[in-house]
């Protein structure tokens, strides 16, 4: 007796497909028509992003990988630097402290440019900026690329602007998506020295059109550098100080301190106040971060202590709550802080909160490598990440660029 076929109602078949990693639903697009409109619709991408981002941490590391080569002349020694993505599971970082990553040729991305940089990690997107000589104008100009590494889809080159000078700051970018369009954009900015003053600009994906924005009210702490914005929730945040001419550490007061907001659906800027716990200015500069749910500030407590604190309701002032204060003892740092070296270095940064909240995944600027500290067991582990070319390549040269360092997802989120 031959079984009557078996239909599994959409409904369905959408909740087993989000469980799925993305290299499985990209396979399963070739199975029939109906699966592949299942897996490209827009509501179900949004679906799986949604899934993934509580499932499925990612961290998105950059490498560089130095070449020698032979300059025109005897003597000469150039060096070529090849940069690329590679993601990292976190689940496979925990489960193997050690592991070795392997390169994807396909996200060496400076292949065909003078320069290159990440501008940001969003959704599973992975923005990049370059830099080329426009031969015909006679100028370089910038230009920005998204490439997502689960699906493998790099697009064309977008969001061109020629090179003006105001000044010796080169533009710094944030990349991040208004969450209520659900709309990609990309902020440049940079500072103007003669007023002290910023020029930002916005692009919005698909209009590919940069207009100026307001400049920034408060001046960001290092701004254009890597890792100080923070994309939350659809806005783009940065630690600022009130009354900043020139940088000197040692003449700021707490009071100083806030926070400054782009909403990226308004593309108006609010300010916040940092938690009324913190009382003293630390010798190294505090940061700000995501963990978990919440936007979170942290620093080192008189050089004998980490401390993070969580916003609970963001943009509520009020809400701040101390998450963790823990010992650098704890930690097993045990660095001289009397040392130059080690105070210019040093600094934590907290990158993810996973495994049910009980596994910290933090930065270390001294020992360039990642700490696990699972919360609950008050134990510590330090990783050693290696990188190698291929799976047969024992040589494991490669740099791991902890400049870049962020917590990602997987995803379908197209790139264009």
């Amino acid at each position: 007796m031959t079984m009557p076929p078996v239909f599994f109602p959409d409904d369905l078949i959408s909740v087993v497909f989000s469980v799925l990693p993305v290299k499985s639903l990209v396979r399963f697009r070739c199975l029939s028509k109906s699966c592949d409109s299942l897996i490209s619709d827009p509501i179900f991408v949004k679906f799986h992003l949604k899934r993934s981002s509580i499932r499925n941490p990612v961290l998105t590391i950059n490498t560089q990988h130095i070449k020698q080569i032979p300059g025109d002349f005897l003597c000469e020694i150039q060096w070529e630097v090849d940069e690329c993505v590679v993601p990292c599971p976190v689940s496979r970082l925990i489960d193997n402290p050690s592991l070795t990553l392997f390169i994807d040729p396909c996200y060496q991305w400076n292949i065909d440019q003078i320069w290159g940089r990440i501008v940001g990690v969003c959704n599973g997107l992975i923005c990049l900026c370059g830099e080329s000589f426009n031969f015909i104008h006679s100028y370089p100009e910038y230009w920005l690329r998204l490439c997502n590494p689960a699906t493998r889809i790099t697009s064309p080159r977008f969001g061109y602007f020629p090179y003006i000078n105001h000044g010796d700051d080169s533009y710094g970018y944030s990349f991040g998506c208004d969450s209520s369009t659900d709309t990609y954009k990309v902020v440049a900015f940079k500072h103007i020295p003669d007023p002290f003053t910023t020029d930002v600009r916005i692009l919005s994906l698909g209009d590919n059109v940069w207009r100026n924005l307001e400049s920034f009210p408060v001046i960001p702490l290092r701004l254009g550098y890597e890792e100080k914005d923070v994309y939350f929730s659809g806005t783009l945040n940065w630690l600022a100080i009130h009354n900043m001419q020139l940088y000197n550490f040692k003449d700021i007061t707490v009071e100083q301190f806030v926070i400054v907001s782009l909403d990226l659906a308004t593309e108006t800027y609010h300010q916040y106040r940092l938690p009324n716990g913190f009382d003293e200015v630390p010798s190294k500069e505090p940061t700000i971060g995501v963990l978990g749910d919440f936007l979170c500030f942290s620093y080192s407590y008189r050089e004998t202590d980490f401390v993070i604190w969580q916003m609970k309701k963001f943009g509520v002032e009020d809400s701040w709550t101390q998450f963790l204060k823990i010992s650098y003892q704890d930690l097993q740092i045990d660095y001289d802080f009397n040392d130059v070296t080690t105070k210019y270095r040093f600094q934590l940064m907290p990158m993810l909160l996973c495994e049910d909240e009980d596994m910290l995944i933090l930065k270390s600027g001294q020992d360039l490598q990642v700490i696990l500290y699972n919360l609950r067991e008050n134990r510590v582990v330090r990783t050693d990440i290696s990188v190698s070319r291929t799976p047969t390549d024992n040589r494991t040269s490669d740099h791991v660029a902890w400049n870049f360092f962020k917590g990602s997802v997987e995803s379908l989120v197209p790139v264009f």
